[in-house]
């Protein structure tokens, strides 16, 4: 082999390496389906947003055969200067998927009575960040617009944000959670059980 093709070949198995180490971009809804299944398990974190800076916990279990994924979290904001006398939230959400399989969807139900609606966007998304985009809010303006961004770290850790304004180009952080993964094993992150 000649010293030209020999350079050539090292340029082409260098630039293929190079491009399968490059993530995924605009996975499809049914890998990122798939992906979700990350989270199982139990996590701690911190939540910083305009109750002030709170400490957490959450769960993920898949739920009802496998179709949906549940999570539920809890939040105690301490009291501090911006929240004098401190709050505490709980929160569940529901992932699922269209009838059809295709859009990955997500609802959020708080404490205080919010309830939100997100749709994955499969374009921003790849396999180690999932962007959902607000589909509508029961406590906000009709054309509230929001944004929530998960994005998995090194280890066992993720973070989110969570953007809300007028439109996508005018969006101002409201929270921001960063999690490390306590156990992987999900057994008793269940919706609360139905009591006769």
């Amino acid at each position: 082999m000649s010293k030209r093709a020999s350079i050539l070949s090292s340029i082409l198995a260098g630039s293929l390496l190079a491009l399968s180490m490059l993530p995924a971009h605009g996975a499809d809804p049914a890998s990122i389906w798939r992906n979700l299944s990350w989270f199982h398990g139990f996590w701690s974190g911190t939540e910083n947003g305009l109750p002030g800076n709170g400490r957490a916990q959450r769960c993920y279990a898949p739920i009802m055969d496998g179709r949906f994924l549940y999570a539920r979290s809890e939040t105690r904001f301490p009291p501090q200067p911006r929240n004098l006398e401190g709050e505490e939230h709980a929160e569940w959400q529901i992932f699922s998927r269209d009838y059809d399989g295709g859009r990955v969807l997500l609802r959020r139900f708080g404490s205080g009575g919010q309830v939100s609606r997100f749709v994955l966007d499969a374009d921003a998304s790849r396999s180690d960040r999932f962007v959902f985009v607000s589909s509508g809010f029961d406590q906000a303006p009709a054309d509230a617009y929001g944004r929530l961004t998960i994005s998995i770290g090194r280890g066992d850790s993720f973070r989110e944000r969570l953007e809300l304004g007028p439109s996508p180009n005018e969006l101002r952080q409201i929270m921001e959670g960063r999690w490390q993964r306590v156990s992987h094993d999900a057994a008793g992150c269940v919706p609360e059980a139905l009591e006769p």
